[in-house]
């Protein structure tokens, strides 16, 4: 019995220590947001482009607390599923960006063009207080030839910064339930 009440002991000391070391603050424990939400003013990206072209996203975005942190893009491929890309905001745009993102289509090996779909990108964007902006949906038409056109205002300008690159792989296949191991 003696044996026992030092094996207890031991696993009470080591799960007393585990617990020390995951102690956080109650600023880390919180879970509300904090401050105030950025804000996208302006927006655009064209509906149509064409296979493997990098897509331009333009953004004008303001966060009173200048303290974004990220955009957050979600890729929508229609019955094949979502994917979920972040792209880290550089310190001197955090309270206010103005620019573009580039976004390539990457379809892979093989003519997927028959297997496309939809595909809209809902971009939102992050800052430190975990407060989440509005929201701005942009749908896409994959086709051979086409051109983007140039952007309306305020983005004509030509002074644009780029904000940062994301991706689409339409060759991904959303997990299927056997993936999952159940």
């Amino acid at each position: 019995m003696r044996t026992l009440e030092k094996i207890v002991l031991i696993l009470s000391l080591m799960n007393l220590s585990f617990v020390m070391v995951r102690c956080t603050t109650l600023a880390e424990r919180q879970t509300e947001p904090t401050g105030s939400p950025p804000v996208i003013t302006h927006s655009f990206a064209s509906e149509k482009l064409s296979h493997n072209e990098k897509w331009r996203i333009y953004l004008e975005a303001s966060d009173p607390d200048g303290d974004m942190r990220k955009i957050v893009a979600v890729v929508n491929r229609g019955h094949r599923g979502s994917r979920v890309n972040y792209v880290g905001i550089k310190t001197g745009n955090r309270a206010k960006l103005f620019g573009y993102l580039d976004c390539m289509i990457w379809s892979g090996i093989g003519d997927l063009r028959n297997d496309w779909g939809e595909l809209t990108l809902t971009l939102s964007i992050r800052d430190k207080g975990r407060n989440t902006s509005n929201r701005v949906v942009f749908p896409l038409a994959l086709s051979q030839g086409v051109r983007q056109g140039p952007p309306p205002p305020p983005f004509e300008t030509g002074k644009l910064k780029k904000l940062g690159a994301t991706w689409v792989d339409l060759a991904l296949r959303p997990p299927s339930a056997s993936d999952s191991g159940d």
